[in-house]
């Protein structure tokens, strides 16, 4: 199995409850994924030391060649077409 994990930090914060629900739209329609997990940010960003995103989505898939096709999906590209802009999306995939 492999996890796939991003941090979002969106340049309008007033979207975050909707990029949620595309979110959540998304990990119970693509066949793709196993599992999904959504969290919003609850803490302050700190002055100095780590910078804190505002949304994080972990994504578990079966295998690497389901990870490969997931930013080719539908859902993914809904997301890309119709979601909120990012500041910055940061990523990792790791095997569990």
């Amino acid at each position: 199995m492999i996890k796939h994990v991003s941090v979002f930090t969106l340049k309008d914060k007033s979207e975050i409850k909707h990029f949620v629900e595309m979110l959540e739209e998304i990990g119970e329609k693509c066949p793709l994924i196993i599992k999904s997990e959504i969290g919003v940010n609850m803490s302050e960003q700190p002055p100095v030391g780590p910078h804190f995103g505002d949304v994080i989505q972990t994504v578990e898939f079966l295998n690497v060649t389901d990870l490969e096709k997931y930013p080719q999906s539908k859902e993914h590209q809904k997301l890309l077409i119709e979601g909120p802009e990012m500041k910055t999306v940061t990523a990792i995939d790791y095997i569990i």
